[in-house]
């Protein structure tokens, strides 16, 4: 007979591990899949931003020490439209590389009593709960899922392709004679590439470009002429990721009576850092609301309504302004003056608290 789950978690990155450590931690039986092995490199920004250090170090436990022995970044600084603009990110953002932070937090859940299960790629989910849950491997039955895949996946139907020019998602780790304490973001038509110290002498790199544009990190560095002159020192660490493609498209927190989270639900811009954040909190509220149904509090539609309630307070807003931004830095004669907008520290400062998670919700 197949074991019942109180929550299944499909998709084991930041907002799958933070689903199921908390709703573990809250009494509930939890399966957490993913299709890969751990660690893994992820086509990521790899920045961690101040509103997220504080959850992961309940997820991680105080006791871990990836956060002390990661990289502190102090500032950020802005190439746009010819100008270079420095914001002080206080408190401190930590680097973080996805082949750690995932690995770490998939351990966590297997210590907070999670059956972790790895290298199992999810096929369908049946039911509208209790769940069954088709895998390359066998078949599991829950009560409630929480859907943290990626926004891709399919796990919740086929996806449908996105109109209009493609954009893809590169990223690549460099071998560098420098040093420096900043996350750099150098934009450019249709496009913008991001430089980040992720270790000792080395750097991360991750674009975000249209595929007309550029097909590689090669041809993307070739877009900014301050860029292409600091690569050429560059010597590439491992193999070079690709993602596609990225689609910015409205928040959907649930799918039936399915909770999404992370990249599931929605897919913020990479340039404003927030992307582990909002994978961390969504995960974390998604498991809470899924365990008022699975601790008898309310059924299972309520549980999802009131979910996708504080995700429309909480979350969505940031969806909503980042858009806004984003149109903004595409109109390349509104450039320069945008650059010197965020020279002003108490603007800047306000631009990045526009886009950041709302508070908690009350109990």
């Amino acid at each position: 007979m197949r074991v019942l789950y109180d929550i299944a978690v499909i998709g084991g990155g930041p907002a799958g591990t933070a689903a199921s450590v908390t709703a573990a931690r809250l009494g509930a039986k939890v399966l957490l899949l993913d299709r890969d092995t751990f660690p893994r490199p992820k086509v990521c920004g790899e920045f961690v931003s101040p509103e997220a250090l504080g959850l992961l170090t309940e997820l991680l436990g105080t006791a871990n020490a990836l956060l002390s022995q990661s990289i502190a970044i102090n500032r950020g600084r802005v190439f746009l439209g010819g100008r270079l603009s420095t914001l002080e990110i206080r408190p401190a953002a930590r680097s973080i590389p996805r082949y750690d932070l995932d690995y770490e937090l998939w351990q966590a859940a297997r210590q907070s009593g999670v059956d972790a299960r790895s290298a199992e790629a999810v096929k369908n989910v049946e039911g509208d709960g209790p769940f069954t849950i088709q895998t390359s491997q066998a078949s599991y039955r829950a009560e409630a899922v929480i859907n943290a895949s990626g926004r891709w996946s399919g796990v919740c139907g086929t996806p449908r392709a996105p109109e209009g020019p493609k954009w893809l998602g590169l990223k690549a780790h460099y071998r560098t004679t420098t040093s420096a304490d900043s996350v750099d973001l150098y934009f450019f038509r249709h496009g913008y590439c991001g430089v980040q110290p992720v270790g000792k002498s080395v750097v991360n790199v991750c674009a975000m470009v249209r595929s007309d544009v550029a097909r590689n990190l090669d041809e993307v560095f070739g877009h900014n002429a301050l860029l292409e002159s600091l690569s050429r020192d560059w010597q590439l660490v491992g193999e070079p990721l690709t993602t596609a493609p990225l689609v910015h498209a409205p928040p959907s927190p649930t799918s039936g009576q399915i909770l999404q989270a992370g990249d599931a639900a929605g897919f913020i811009d990479p340039f404003l850092g927030d992307g582990i954040s909002l994978a961390l909190h969504t995960g974390v509220a998604a498991a809470k609301a899924a365990c008022l149904f699975v601790g008898g509090e309310m059924d299972l539609r309520p549980a999802a309504t009131r979910y996708a309630t504080e995700y429309e307070l909480r979350f969505t807003p940031a969806f909503r302004k980042a858009a806004r931004l984003r149109r903004l830095l595409s109109v390349r004669p509104l450039q320069p003056a945008l650059a010197g907008f965020l020279k002003t520290p108490y603007l800047a400062e306000w631009i990045l608290r526009q886009t950041r998670p709302g508070p908690l919700a009350a109990d």
